[in-house]
């Protein structure tokens, strides 16, 4: 006799698919979201996924409902990102998308599938969305779901592209805790006054979302903390006097402590509740400062190690440009750490004059220097040309509270190296 069970027509993973979405001998409910819509799935496929799951499954504290099934509350997720974690779970099949990767990131991470852990990081990393455009919104989403290493990642974006960022139409719409931690940050590379203008941009969203008047008070009580991480103390003495001591955002009395600290009185005594400690804008640490020209070839790379005695952030690094043409020219940058990871792999396009030797080259992304630890700093260019080269460099440049020490790269080729060649400088903070 044919048999018509629907066990008979289907592979292995189809048959657990169906079990899944037919709740089918189902012995695990999830109660999701607000709500607590349920979701249904089996002990078996969670505790042969994931150990975080056969710890909760096994462990003596699991809630049960009359019926002796598992209950499980996810309340900071949907339903719709729960079936599609949990359909991974059972076929290893996942289209992952900028409105998904964040929350399964966050499921992933809650409950170590490494795999799928993996698979939304290469993601996030392929789709780009760390880069300036798409990095207020990754910080965002990444609060939201407690991804801290990913809001530190999203973050260094930030400082990189500072006023890119908070003009964007994904800062207005950032909550507030979000706004006071980003304004937080020492590293941003922008002036005092265009952190508080696109402040005030925010808080006047804010209004609006909130259906409340736009005044000088309203503004000040939406603003909360976040008012004292603005470091009005480092601002420009005529743009205090024109765009904020004629509201009344801060009080008379803050007014005044503020011009005070601008003119200098008491600053280095100063422990009232505004920062005084300027931001970590970058600066050159130069290496070198005399130059002459020199054929630059095209399959060479241009090598130098560097190390600091303090720790620092490293936004970029300064380059020459054409000595013979007004022309783009185009040049590859890759830094690895002593233990040869790669923390940046870049190329840049810059436009040459011929009448400037150096140029900033910022990267996507800050790298943070570790003390006392070898760094290596390349730099390719992608057609031979006549450039700049540096002469007399430097193995001690000083920075901060410290140095910053320049070695040749062992075995590498001659043409660039401690005493000379490219890669004048770094771009510190």
């Amino acid at each position: 006799m044919e048999s018509k069970s629907w066990q008979d027509s289907l592979s292995l993973k189809e048959a657990l698919l169906r079990m899944l979405e037919n709740e089918i001998s189902y012995d695990v409910i999830f109660h999701i979201g607000e709500r607590s819509d349920e979701v249904r799935s089996h002990s078996f496929i969670l505790t042969a996924r994931s150990h975080v799951f056969q710890a909760m499954l096994e462990g003596p504290m699991i809630d049960r409902d009359p019926n002796g099934r598992v209950l499980v509350s996810l309340p900071e997720v949907d339903v719709e990102m729960v079936q599609c974690f949990l359909r991974y779970l059972y076929t290893d099949d996942i289209e992952l998308s900028e409105d998904n990767v964040m929350p399964l990131l966050y499921l992933a991470r809650k409950y170590l599938v490494q795999t799928l852990i993996d698979k939304c990081q290469n993601f996030i990393k392929d789709a780009k969305l760390l880069e300036p455009e798409n990095s207020v919104e990754i910080y965002h989403q990444a609060f939201l779901f407690d991804l801290g290493d990913l809001m530190a990642d999203s973050m260094k974006t930030i400082n990189q592209r500072t006023k890119q960022c908070l003009e964007s139409d994904s800062f207005l719409t950032l909550p507030q805790e979000c706004v006071r931690m980003i304004i937080a940050d020492d590293h941003h590379q922008v002036e005092e006054d265009v952190i508080y203008k696109n402040v005030i941009r925010w808080c006047e969203e804010e209004c609006i979302r909130r259906g409340v008047s736009g005044s000088d008070e309203v503004i000040r009580e939406i603003l909360g903390d976040i008012l004292y991480e603005i470091r009005f103390p480092n601002m420009n003495i005529a743009f205090f006097q024109s765009s904020i001591e004629k509201r009344r955002i801060l009080t008379e009395a803050e007014k005044k402590e503020v011009k005070d600290l601008l003119k200098g009185v008491n600053r280095n005594t100063y422990r009232g509740l505004f920062k005084c400690k300027p931001r970590n804008i970058c600066q050159r640490v130069m290496r070198m400062e005399l130059h002459e020209e020199e054929m630059v070839l095209d399959d060479i790379e241009n090598a130098i190690a560097f190390e600091s005695s303090v720790e620092c952030v490293l936004h970029g690094i300064v380059t020459y440009g054409l000595s013979h043409a007004v022309a783009k020219f185009t040049f590859y940058v890759k830094v690895m750490d002593d233990e040869d990871k790669i923390l940046v792999n870049e190329d840049f396009c810059m436009e040459s004059d011929s009448k400037t030797q150096l140029y900033n080259a910022k990267f996507q992304k800050a790298v943070e220097v570790v003390p006392d630890r070898k760094y290596r700093v390349s730099l390719t260019l992608d057609d031979t040309n006549w450039s700049w080269k540096g002469i007399y460099g430097r193995h001690s440049v000083p920075f901060k509270d410290g140095e910053v020490k320049f070695t040749d790269c062992s075995g590498e080729a001659e043409e660039t190296g401690m005493l000379g060649g490219q890669i004048p400088g770094l771009l510190l903070s």
